[in-house]
């Protein structure tokens, strides 16, 4: 080696030694990035048709790419270990075990998410793409599913917050994209706060809102770099990223530059109350029967008669009293209103509407509300049942007390209760989340309080468990009914089972093998079979016999499949292996022409074949001499990259529909060559 260069070779080394201890380890602007040599082979469209809204999150077994831009991260901490990214079909969010994710995949990077592997669900109806049950995907393994491209532009999309909140199919539409809303402010409420509390370890529900008093709720982390900062008193334009808790709408930013409020504030949202005092009375003469707006500088005043803090309603809705009537009062946002509290409420060009039957002022602004201090409960009405159900449209959302009542159902107040009195009986609807939901439903002769609501008919809300006046606790005796009975008892929309019964049969599906949500249970007597949707997953076999308290609970479709919806785990009996029925054996134009009636029983069809062949996963048609039909399979089923067989064959499943018919099988044995 020559040595006129050694010298510049070792003074090369040397300084590239002190560089590098000398290297700023704050995180500088991310490198460009090249093309990571793949391709999207589906949208996120296609990737949130996979799933239902509701089931069990179900594994993605397919070779699948999709991609998007980068619309939210963790840079400010507002958003923690999540990555937002949206194509030109929608918005999705994946769940990373990795912090720091901002330095990884910057605002505006194009993704490319490799699915197999992972699973797709939803958290309270908001899509999400994650390890099995809903867990992140674990650190080590972030950078093999997911992999940075280019860099790309974020075009927000605009929108005003009135035609967002207008139309559910919108929001739908538009669930984890980034938006654009002009002429946004915090409510007068949040004035003088900081955006959270630092070190709160916690989010907060900030409400913004429009100068038409539109309102939305902002959520803001305890963890944001910005958490401490004073809310600021302006109007601007919003960024914010939509989603839905439920059916509630909310917006999470990704940093404080997206909430650029420095303009003057609108007039409309100034907080108090406004306008002339009308009576609560005056206020429904004015409802003409469709969504009414309410009359122009107008305010009541009154008492609320409902009690937020026992959970007998949703978090945003209260009931409202004065001398002459009360009302429903659904505001924009979770309120801190109490039982006894009077409040004086801005219903100027309010909307006034019925859900389901019950008259309501709907989506009113917290800031329209302004508290009077306590005031003092109105004395319940004492009435009959029969002269409540006479007059329910002139005392609905009003206090009633029935004497000499008998309550019935149960063996809980959440499992449904009807109350009488010897002229009649009345429902009587408690909340799950009700605090007392699990109490026992009492026995004997007592007198019962509640507010005269109506949900497509008129029922009683119990404001807490004092309301019920009675001695003694348990229920009274539960009458076992087919499940025919039980299916003719649905009467469309949401209907609650009769009180006081149960049924008792057969599990007919194989939770086991996976082709069935872990809530879900098929269970079938001599009469019939009906689909029960239990509130938790439960452990339940095939072929084992159950017993089951449907007092009160809910028979509702689900796309056209009649089920028990939301049945607490507890009101299950086990009574451990059963025989299983006998298919019914038939032809595809049999189940089709019978489909309700045979709705979730076994049946048997054969000389059957599936054309197409291919694995057993997703939606297979099947066909014999009569007709064709459906065989569907979840992609988490134990089979379900099974092949199908090819040639005739006979095939025993559950009768099924989701829109259209379709069959179920349980496992393979349920395939007969």
């Amino acid at each position: 080696m020559s040595t006129k260069f050694f010298f510049p070779i070792l003074l090369f080394a040397i300084l590239g030694l002190t560089f590098s201890a000398c290297v700023d380890q704050e995180f500088d602007d991310p490198p460009v990035r090249g093309l990571p040599g793949l391709e999207a082979n589906i949208t996120v469209a296609e990737v949130k048709a996979l799933h239902t809204l509701g089931n069990d999150p179900s594994i993605i077994n397919d070779e699948y790419v999709v991609s998007g831009i980068v619309v939210g991260n963790d840079v400010s901490g507002n958003i923690f270990k999540e990555l937002i990214f949206e194509d030109a079909t929608g918005g999705i969010l994946i769940r990373l075990d990795n912090t720091g994710l901002y330095t990884l995949y910057p605002e505006g990077t194009e993704v490319f998410v490799k699915l197999k592997g992972l699973y797709i669900g939803d958290f309270n109806g908001r899509y999400q793409i994650s390890a099995a049950a809903g867990e992140r995907v674990p650190g080590p393994l972030v950078a093999q599913y997911v992999v940075a491209g280019e860099q790309k532009e974020v075009v927000p999309t605009s929108v005003t917050l009135a035609e967002l909140l207008a139309n559910p199919q919108l929001q739908r539409s538009l669930e984890s994209r980034l938006l654009s809303i002009e002429g946004m402010q915090f409510i007068a409420g949040e004035l003088g706060q900081t955006y959270a509390v630092a070190g709160g370890g916690s989010t907060r529900n900030r409400n913004v809102e429009d100068c038409s008093n539109n309102s939305i709720i902002v959520r803001l982390s305890d963890f944001s770099d910005f958490a401490s900062t004073d809310i600021p008193e302006g109007k601007g334009t919003l960024k914010a990223i939509f989603s839905l808790f439920g059916t509630t709408p909310q917006l999470v930013v990704r940093e404080e530059a997206d909430m650029a409020f420095t303009d003057t504030r609108c007039g409309g949202g100034g907080g108090g109350t406004g306008g002339d005092l009308v009576s609560i009375q005056s206020l429904r003469a004015a409802f003409t029967g469709a969504t009414t707006t309410a009359p122009d500088n107008s305010k009541i005043r009154g008492v609320v008669i409902s009690d937020r803090a026992n959970g007998n309603l949703n978090a945003r809705n209260l009931f409202i009293q004065d001398g002459t009537a009360g009302i429903a009062v659904r505001l924009a946002a979770n309120h801190s209103f109490n039982l006894g509290e009077e409040i004086e409420i801005t219903v100027s060009g309010q909307e006034l509407s019925e859900f389901n039957g019950l008259l309501q002022l709907n989506n009113i602004p917290l800031a329209n509300v302004a508290t009077q201090g306590a005031g003092t409960l109105p004395t319940p009405r004492t009435a009959t049942v029969a002269q409540i159900l006479a007059n329910g449209s002139a005392w609905e959302s009003t206090l009633v007390r029935v004497s000499d009542a008998t309550l019935n159902g149960g063996p809980t107040y959440g499992n449904g209760a009807t109350v009488g009195d010897g002229t009649g009986s009345l429902s009587v609807f408690t909340l799950f989340a009700a605090t007392f939901s699990g109490n026992n439903i009492p026995t004997g002769t007592g007198s019962l309080t509640g507010i005269v609501s109506d949900f497509n008919g008129l029922q009683l809300l119990m404001r807490n468990a004092a309301d019920a006046d009675f001695q003694g606790g348990g229920g009274g005796e539960v009458v076992l009914v087919t499940v025919a009975s039980l299916r003719s008892a649905f009467a469309g929309g949401g209907t609650a089972a009769p009180a006081n019964t149960k049924i008792r049969g057969i599990i007919t599906c194989d939770v086991g093998n996976g082709n069935i949500t872990g809530r879900n249970a098929v269970i079938q007597d001599a009469s019939g079979g009906i689909i029960v949707r239990f509130s938790a997953n439960h452990t339940f076999a095939l072929g084992e016999e159950l017993e089951i308290n449907v007092s009160g609970m809910e028979l509702s479709e689900f796309n056209g499949l009649l089920q028990l919806n939301n049945v607490p785990n507890a009101n299950a009996i086990s009574f451990g292996p059963g025989t299983l029925p006998t298919p019914r054996v038939a032809t595809i134009q049999e189940v089709i022409a019978n489909l309700e009636a045979w709705e979730s029983t076994l049946v048997r069809i054969n000389n059957v074949s599936i054309p197409a062949g291919g694995t057993y996963s997703g939606t297979k048609t099947m066909q014999d001499a009569t007709g064709s039909l459906d065989l569907f399979t979840r992609t988490a089923a134990s089979f379900a990259n099974s092949n199908v067989p090819g040639g005739t064959f006979s095939i025993i499943g559950v009768v099924s529909q989701f829109t259209s018919p379709q069959l179920n099988i349980r496992n393979l044995n349920d395939i007969i060559q």
